[in-house]
């Protein structure tokens, strides 16, 4: 299994699209993070050197998680695409094992690129006073332990989308659009009790955030959160299992 977990972080490493997307993730945070820095204050945006501002500035570290949920999709779908699935499976004939070994290599880069970003996030805020060390509190360290959690979880979501999909094109559409967009059109139909337990609802109790209402506590936002990435995961690897290859 370290075989496979290295040959998938090799994998990783020597391709061109992984590097481009953390960078695209590394550059968003810092965007909205300066964002927040400069819009602070103003048009009822909360000052520098409040919380609020701290907790903006913060945020932004979590926004990265989407782009995992990509690398996840395309680190099996390329599989497909290019027709390497059947090198891969005929060296490894255990279907379910390459598959945990690809979510194993994503929750590796989850956490690197986790750390990137509230690395970046900090750049941005300490020296502008956005994030001053005297306003850290235990609820700011599990809002941001939460958001850098989310980021592996939704790595596995994204290989399980990509093992239940295939298709690549449809497969790194279909997960960004739903959580974006479908998602909220979708509660919309729903009754309001629903709207903690989806995606949205879980990933904003791990972040300890009180923008949506009625909001999971932490530990049972990242419970299910979890639970969801296991669910899919399985059933990714059941489809995987009986899915015919050539």
């Amino acid at each position: 299994m370290r075989t496979l977990i290295r040959t998938e972080l090799l994998a990783l490493r020597t391709t061109r699209l992984p590097w481009l997307l953390l960078a695209g993730a590394v550059l968003l945070t810092t965007a909205i993070a300066v964002d927040a820095v400069l819009g602070a204050g103003t048009n009822g945006a909360p000052s520098i050197g409040t919380a609020g501002a701290m907790l903006a500035v913060l945020g932004a570290a979590g926004r990265g998680n989407l782009v995992i949920l990509l690398l996840g999709v395309l680190a099996v779908t390329a599989e497909f695409r290019h027709g390497t699935v059947t090198t891969t499976l005929l060296h490894t004939p255990g279907r379910i094992r390459v598959l945990a070994a690809k979510a194993a290599a994503i929750v590796v880069l989850a956490a690197l690129a986790a750390a990137a970003d509230l690395a970046v996030a900090l750049a941005v805020g300490l020296p502008t006073g956005a994030v001053p060390p005297a306003l850290l509190n235990p609820d700011v360290v599990v809002s941001v332990a939460g958001q850098l959690l989310a980021y592996p979880l939704y790595g596995v979501i994204g290989v399980a989308a990509g093992a239940l999909i295939v298709h690549q094109p449809v497969a790194v559409l279909l997960p960004p659009v739903w959580v974006l967009f479908l998602e909220t059109f979708t509660l919309s139909l729903l009754p309001y009790r629903a709207a903690p337990w989806s995606l949205t609802g879980v990933t904003a109790a791990l972040a300890h955030s009180g923008t949506l209402p009625g909001v999971l506590p932490v530990a049972a936002g990242g419970a299910v959160l979890a639970a969801y990435a296991a669910l899919l995961f399985s059933l990714g690897a059941a489809r995987l299992a009986r899915r015919d290859i050539t």
